[in-house]
């Protein structure tokens, strides 16, 4: 339980209201719970303020609504709510206990101040950086470094050869660093490629559920700082992807396309290899990227395009019945 002072004063806010509000939770604004607080960042959900059961709500410094509700002006609502969401709910300590069955190669080192779960393995020249938690049923591979504070959830798979930053967290089921879809076709025989490269992965990115993320042939496979990419997504062989990009579900990623920093992918794309996305480009969900992309631009489609060329496209595909039965009905007057 936390005074709602304290809560003002941990995120630098100003209460405006009732002061002697003790708050137990935290709840979403929409439906509130009485001795919880909210946050409201987006105006569209200004109709829930009133009716909400939510004591105190956190809102910007520029919130000049009317409300009998009482309020924590701050300057970012959602930052301040996701720090008072780990004061409720702080994070899982690490228990600096490797489980007896585990087991570690020859010249690993593996930091004291680390938790590694049951029937996982850490093949030999391995490096894991203080205070990094590896999870049950883990396969780390040989030549691979981990750095600091990094979570590797249960069941994940890390070949040779990878290289991972500071603060990254990688949840269960992903695969880093196996062969890509390599193949050499000659004479009707298909040859798979070798692929000596590496996966290096930088600080602060996080990778979710079920992800392929391949090694490189030649050359690496890069994935920059502060990048968070979603579930059930494909990386292939020498994809380079900058920092800070954004990418949802389902997205597929061919080989040697390169992202530049601030890219953002909605859900279920797929990118042909060999293509550059420039800087703070917006791919639309469910679009499917065969040229090259600009720096700054937006597309989406299939194949994608300029999003607002193809808006209206679409706008007069959808009079061509109309246009096609005007022009019927002109020939047939004219007849």
């Amino acid at each position: 339980m936390l005074h709602i002072k304290e809560i003002a004063q941990r995120t630098n806010g100003k209460v405006e209201g009732d002061n002697n509000i003790n708050i137990i939770g935290v709840c979403d604004l929409k439906i509130g719970k009485k001795n919880h607080i909210a946050y409201l960042s987006n105006f569209k959900y200004l109709p829930y303020l009133q009716s909400s059961n939510a004591s105190a709500v956190l809102v910007s410094n520029s919130f000049n609504e009317l409300t009998d509700k009482t309020i924590i002006r701050v300057e970012n609502p959602s930052i301040s709510f996701f720090k008072i969401v780990s004061l409720f709910f702080p994070k899982e300590k690490i228990s600096n206990i490797v489980q007896d069955s585990v087991i570690i190669g020859d010249k690993t080192v593996v930091s004291p101040s680390c938790s590694i779960g049951h029937n996982s393995v850490v093949g030999d020249n391995s490096k894991i950086g203080d205070q990094t938690m590896i999870g049950p049923l883990v396969s780390i591979g040989n030549d691979v470094s981990i750095g600091k504070n990094v979570k590797i959830h249960s069941n994940v798979t890390i070949y040779d050869n990878v290289f991972i930053g500071d603060n990254v967290i990688v949840d269960a089921g992903t695969v880093i660093g196996s062969d890509g879809f390599g193949i050499y076709s000659n004479k009707g025989i298909h040859h798979k490629i070798p692929h000596i490269g590496k996966v290096i992965i930088g600080d602060d990115v996080l990778i979710g559920s079920n992800c392929c993320i391949d090694r490189g042939t030649l050359n690496d496979t890069i994935i920059g700082e502060s990048t968070k990419i979603d579930n059930l997504i494909h990386i292939a062989h020498n994809v380079e992807i900058g920092s800070g990009c954004l990418i949802a579900a389902q997205v597929g990623i061919s080989g040697s396309t390169v992202i530049k920093d601030n890219v953002s992918i909605g859900g279920q794309v797929g990118l042909i290899g060999h293509l550059t996305i420039g800087s703070r480009a917006k791919i639309a969900s469910k679009s499917a990227v065969f040229k090259s992309v600009e720096s700054d631009e937006f597309v989406s489609g299939i194949p994608s395009r300029n999003h607002r060329t193809r808006i209206k496209e679409d706008y007069l595909i959808r009079k061509l019945p109309n246009m096609n039965k005007r022009i019927k009905n002109l020939e047939s007057s004219n007849e």
